[in-house]
């Protein structure tokens, strides 16, 4: 089953001892003319936005609510048929097996949670956060984790319900203690707000390190960012850059920028240029404008990887369509040969294509959309 993260209104950054809203800068001040600037970046790398305002509906807008049936079935005779339909796609086989068993008497808790989860996704049938509500809390009043965390969030958005901050809390406390590890890391983001309770950096930091610990990924890069900035726990530069290592492992993007830098700056880790090289490029083929524009930085100069003009060019161009600016970088491409130039829009064209490996982000701008 899916599991979703916290959506908010708000963007956090560490800032004085406290977690502030701001807005997430879009240009790059201009910077020197040499290698060196790269160890100082010249824009913040964003640390709380993309950690926190995951909208978990938006993966499910477009959810099919039926899939092509087949005619395969469970191999174990004692598989969950319902859950495994789910698994599958067969939406309505999976809700009609487990509205038999949510009305069944006993009623099966996990039937209901599901019922909440097709109801939440519109799989299978229309989707209706107010049904998707009523089976949650069904499921959860019987000790259900998995509802407790997903009644939180549709409290949390005022989903199926009036938006209720203290409520979900109180809703990510009781799963968080039955080792839900995503009721843990929305319970220490609504720590660190403030929102619902009393903001709590210590707690906050607890509970996201016992969520980092169950391996989730941003919570570990959460908890990476505490203790660069010592909030909640004393500060720890070589244990940061480790679980900046473990988020970026697991595909957390603004990890994987993160790390990157650390690994190039040598920050809290042995310095180490092509390692950091790579993290780029995986987090700039994943449309991050900022990974796209420190890389097109080390195919300009050469550090960590071959120098390629022509890439330098090309990374700068795709950083460039998201809004992030760089005055070194302009100067740099308008300063190559007609034949790197196209060179590079050929590699734009190329990596845009349906299957390149930054279509769907690189060419989202006309839709609006950001990574």
């Amino acid at each position: 089953m899916t599991r979703a993260l916290l959506a908010a209104a708000a963007l956090l950054a560490a800032s004085g001892g406290a977690f502030a809203a701001s807005e997430p800068r879009k240009t790059l001040s201009a910077p020197v003319p040499s290698a060196s600037d790269l160890q100082q970046p010249s824009t913040a790398v964003p640390s709380f936005r993309d950690m926190m305002l995951v909208n978990p509906w938006d993966a499910q807008q477009n959810a099919p609510t039926q899939a092509v049936e087949d005619d395969e079935g469970p191999t174990d005779p004692n598989a969950d048929v319902a859950y495994g339909a789910y698994q599958r796609g067969l939406y309505r086989a999976a809700f009609d097996e487990a509205k038999k068993r949510a009305e069944a008497n006993p009623p099966d808790t996990a039937a209901m949670t599901l019922l909440g989860q097709l109801y939440a996704d519109g799989a299978g049938v229309a989707r209706d956060p107010r049904q998707a509500a009523r089976w949650y809390e069904r499921a959860a009043a019987k000790g259900d984790r998995e509802a407790m965390l997903q009644l939180g969030l549709l409290k949390l958005n005022g989903e199926g319900a009036s938006r209720d901050v203290a409520g979900a809390a109180k809703l990510f406390e009781k799963a968080a203690a039955l080792g839900e590890p995503e009721a843990l890391y929305n319970l220490a983001v609504i720590e660190l707000q403030g929102e619902g309770r009393p903001q709590n950096f210590a707690s906050a930091a607890r509970h996201m390190k016992a969520a980092a610990e169950l391996g989730q990924a941003q919570a570990q890069y959460a908890y990476a960012v505490l203790l660069r900035e010592g909030q909640g726990v004393d500060r720890d530069l070589a244990a940061s850059a480790d679980w900046l290592r473990r988020a970026a492992e697991q595909d957390d993007i603004p990890a994987m920028v993160e790390y990157a830098i650390s690994l190039f700056n040598g920050r809290g880790v042995e310095k180490d240029e092509a390692a950091a090289s790579q993290f780029f490029r995986r987090a700039a083929e994943r449309g991050n404008a900022i990974a796209q524009n420190r890389l097109a930085r080390l195919y300009a100069h050469g550090r960590g990887l071959a120098r390629d003009p022509a890439r330098a060019a090309a990374w700068h161009q795709l950083a460039r369509r998201q809004g992030l600016a760089d005055a070194w970088l302009d100067g740099f491409v308008a300063s190559l040969p007609a034949a790197d130039r196209a060179a590079a829009d050929g590699l734009v064209a190329k990596w845009s294509e349906g299957f390149g490996p930054i279509a769907q982000e690189t060419t989202a701008e006309a839709g609006g959309r950001k990574p």
